[in-house]
């Protein structure tokens, strides 16, 4: 048995198992594996992942079992490999396709979603370095409306390379409705917008509707 008095106050090892679903795992220190849940991180609930490196206090839970408290990640851990780096050029394929379909220079769409990439990107890294100390965070309105604009290939690589707003289900839903967004508009672009007519024309019909039930009334 390790006893905790004789130990430093700090400690660092490596995430050996994780359970995302559950909220807990274990780390691997030296030859002995030392309990981590999710709520024992020191400032926010990081989403932990095999092989990242945490730096943490040797505790004890209610129990009276050996664990690591007031846990805190040593460094980011980058989640961009080659394969979501495939999936985001393939994301990019089709606006980019429909933009020389209109026309336009290429180099202006790379210009644009570049400068809006990075000001999208800058926006993750604050809002992660806010809730790490606990700060004003920034509202999640405004980096969706960053994303919107244009910005949504430099969320998508800050979240895999911060691994900021990735654990989120109801974020991830609203970000990925804003890139089908941008899917959709560059595919109706290359039909002549026929699908955006067509939802137009339903929806004038539907309000033409309801106003002519609300006269009868």
């Amino acid at each position: 048995m390790i006893s905790a008095q004789t130990r430093k106050p700090e400690y660092t090892a490596r995430v050996a198992e994780w359970h995302a679903d559950k909220g807990f795992g274990w780390l691997q220190f030296g030859d002995k594996r030392l309990f981590l849940h999710r709520r024992d991180f020191s400032r926010f609930h990081h989403q932990p992942k095999v092989g990242e490196e945490i730096r943490f206090n040797w505790g004890l839970d209610s129990q009276q079992r050996q664990c690591a408290q007031n846990a805190v990640q040593v460094r980011e851990v980058s989640d961009v490999g080659l394969v979501r780096l495939c999936l985001l050029g393939a994301l990019l394929a089709l606006p980019a396709y429909a933009w020389l379909k209109m026309g336009w220079e290429i180099w202006i769409l790379a210009a644009y979603v570049g400068a809006m990439s990075l000001i999208t990107y800058a926006a993750y890294r604050s809002d992660k370095r806010k809730a790490r100390v606990e700060a004003w965070r920034t509202p999640e309105v405004l980096l969706h409306v960053l994303e919107l604009a244009g910005g949504w290939p430099g969320a998508w690589l800050a979240q895999r390379r911060l691994r900021h707003k990735c654990s989120k289900i109801s974020y991830q839903f609203e970000f990925w409705l804003i890139i089908s967004i941008h899917q959709f508009a560059a595919f109706d672009s290359l039909q002549q917008w026929k699908y955006s007519h067509m939802l137009k024309q339903a929806l004038f019909e539907d309000h033409r509707e309801a106003r002519g039930r609300s006269k009868q009334r």
